[in-house]
């Protein structure tokens, strides 16, 4: 699907680089708690009225956009080095993301492209404390300049602890997938890393102070408390895709199928009564080319009357299967997810490496398996 047909996940700003820039609306959302918190507090101070405090807040919150935008153009362009297609990039509510199209990684290079997001903020933070060094500012451009330095030295450093989502997990990550030659199981070590990370998160910044028998900051909490949801809900999501994945190539046709046998699509109804007594299992009709029509109805089939058997069609007791509705009984989770997503049918019939219909297949048995649900 091309850029300008998809649906746009925000706002576009524009390009960088050739990467589109989007963004989300709930940055809005964010942008307001950091102005009126930052506002709320530069105020008390005495030093700033009240309208400079909050216009000195707003800036903080872009000064904080602009960092993570530096950090997820690190990412794409290094990225775009390892020729990793069709970036985009997201400025959302709990910061941003860079988003790219199906590839396959290897782990040098998922790890360079994680800790370029990093990296970036530490260069920030180290460019403008020398230029607070060199120059001499007023009183908002170098509380600007001081928090933006700040921002940027807490952003790098969060993201580079070893956790999924954040960057740093992609060394955990890697070296896992090192070591077994799975991603998925990198991927599954380094979110359970990243959960570790969230209850911590919550720990410093809610529990700590209160053992401590101090006040908990309301702002500090309620953005610790939404930092830990989020990695919480991001790493289940991680855990639940990697599980999966894993389990695909242990999915095979042939042991979800119910054994099935082909029949003529002209046969007659006390046609298929005579194949059933002789074979049993399913009965697929063909087309004259051979290729399967429908599947024979049970509860159909019962219903007509005996006495007008030789006569009734048996594609009138059947259930149409969709064109195309035909896999090999040699494939495994990954072919048959890729049916379940280009074939609109509920069922499948069943072929042997001869061309020969051996089963039948229905969606629910795929989604169970490839899910671990199969009895």
């Amino acid at each position: 699907m091309s850029e300008e047909t998809r649906k746009a996940p925000g706002l576009k700003l524009g390009k960088i680089g050739g990467v589109p820039v989007y963004l989300s609306s709930s940055w809005f959302i964010i942008t307001a708690v950091i102005t009126v918190s930052m506002g709320v507090q530069l105020s008390q101070t005495a030093l700033i009225p009240a309208a400079g405090a909050y216009l000195l807040g707003f800036a903080c919150a872009v000064a904080i956009a602009l960092a993570v935008l530096v950090h997820e153009v690190a990412h794409a362009m290094v990225a775009r080095a390892f020729k990793w297609p069709d970036a985009h990039i997201v400025l959302t509510l709990m910061g941003g993301h860079t988003q790219f199209g199906s590839f396959k990684a290897s782990p040098g290079a998922s790890l360079w492209v994680a800790l370029a997001g990093p990296l970036s903020n530490f260069a920030l933070a180290g460019l403008g404390w020398g230029i607070g060094q060199l120059v001499e500012l007023n009183i908002y451009l170098q509380l600007l300049l001081d928090f933006g330095v700040y921002a940027n030295l807490l952003l790098g450093a969060f993201n580079a602890l070893p956790g999924l989502p954040l960057d740093g997990g992609r060394l955990v990550e890697s070296i896992v997938w090192k070591a077994t030659g799975s991603q998925y199981k990198g991927t599954i070590a380094s979110a359970w890393a990243g959960r570790a990370i969230a209850v911590a998160v919550v720990f410093f910044f809610v529990a700590w102070p209160f053992l401590r028998g101090q006040q908990v900051q309301i702002i500090t909490a309620v953005v610790g408390l939404m930092v830990a949801v989020f990695m919480w809900q991001a790493t289940t999501a991680l855990i639940g895709h990697s599980k999966l994945m894993l389990n695909l190539p242990t999915v095979i046709a042939s042991d979800l199928m119910q054994p099935a046998s082909a029949m003529a699509s002209a046969a007659s109804v006390a046609d298929v009564h005579l194949r059933r007594a002789k074979r049993g299992g399913q009965v697929i009709l063909v087309d004259p080319r051979g290729m399967p029509v429908g599947v024979v109805d049970e509860a159909a089939l019962a219903r007509v009357d005996p006495a007008h058997a030789a006569q009734a069609p048996a594609l009138a007791v059947s259930r149409a299967l969709g064109e195309g509705a035909v896999v090999a009984e040699d494939s495994d989770g990954r072919e048959l997810i890729d049916y379940l997503a280009s074939v609109p049918t509920a069922e499948y019939a069943v072929i042997s490496s001869r061309g020969v219909v051996v089963g039948l297949l229905h969606q629910t048995d795929i989604v169970n398996a490839v899910t671990g649900r199969r009895k």
